[in-house]
């Protein structure tokens, strides 16, 4: 515990804080490998993130998002490895959201708008040359890796993975081709918070996940966490889905996913039901779909 509150103290200090004005700090969570601390310094309450090994993209992720404009969370400084938040249960601007949130159609219209910057945004820093740390899910899908997944499901003659692994190079291609921007890759409502004040707005936060990839397939995943009224209203005010990022993601996102979840130290419960697509031949439909000529 003295090795951790010395290296928090150095952590502190390089965020421009004199750690022996530093008052009630309290461990307040852990997140995505990150140790989370609200703190009391100068008569403001901060949140404190900080990641204690390994690499994290998120002080990157912040200024590049807010260097092009896209509404986040105040920052107050930041180092290679730490954040020095606003903090929400403070904020005079935004509120924490709660689960019971998700269910309005005005977040959903609030999420919709935030995800317009994002996207906008993107596309253009894309067309630019994006930074060599976003990464593109997709972009680890191969042949060999596509035939390797069978082998590590033990589902080795299911004939989807030689089909797959004859086109996923041209998918990943064609994808390419419709325009990738920046996405989020990690709603949940626990990630968001909300106006204090109407007409409602929304940023949302956590960005270690952070990457390239299809429009589409970004609103598919903040959709996921919505519920029906509110997926309806994010759909109405986002706008239409373009049908072949649709197509495409339908089977390059579920492969993506599963190659993640078999590389984990164990299978995660959210895999299972991409291993009935498998053996249902549910994904082969979307496979096929894909590989259409015509939709």
């Amino acid at each position: 515990m003295a090795h951790v509150a010395e290296r928090i103290a150095r952590v502190l200090a390089e965020l421009g804080l004199d750690p022996l004005e530093v008052r009630d700090l309290a461990l307040v969570g852990r997140r995505h490998g990150s140790r989370l601390y609200r703190l009391r310094a100068e008569d403001r309450s901060y949140v404190l993130k900080w990641q204690e090994e390994g690499e994290t993209i998120e002080p990157r992720a912040y200024e590049l998002l807010q260097s092009l404009r896209v509404p986040t969370l105040g920052v107050h400084a930041r180092t290679e490895s730490a954040l020095l938040l606003e903090d929400l249960e403070g904020s005079i601007l935004w509120r924490p959201a709660h689960e019971r949130d998700v269910a309005y159609a005005e977040t959903g219209q609030a999420l919709a708008v935030w995800y317009q910057f994002l996207h906008l945004a993107g596309r253009g820093l894309v067309a630019r040359g994006a930074q060599e740390w976003l990464r593109w899910e997709w972009e680890q899908l191969t042949p060999d890796s596509v035939l390797e997944l069978g082998r590590d499901l033990e589902l080795p003659h299911n004939p989807l993975w030689e089909m797959a692994a004859r086109h996923v190079s041209a998918l990943k291609e064609e994808a390419r081709g419709l325009g990738l921007t920046l996405t989020y890759n990690d709603f949940h409502w626990s990630n968001l918070a909300l106006s204090r004040q109407g007409p409602l707005r929304a940023v949302v936060f956590d960005y270690h996940l952070l990457g390239i990839g299809l429009p589409w397939s970004d609103c598919r995943n903040v959709c996921s966490g919505l519920g029906p009224t509110a997926q309806q209203a994010f759909q109405a005010a986002y706008g239409p889905a373009d049908t072949r990022e649709r197509v495409l993601d339908s089977i390059l996102a579920p492969l993506a996913d599963l190659q993640e979840a078999v590389a984990r130290p164990s299978f995660p419960p959210w895999a299972r039901a991409l291993v009935d697509d498998v053996q249902s031949g549910r994904l082969g439909k979307s496979l096929e779909r894909a590989l259409a000529s015509e939709l």
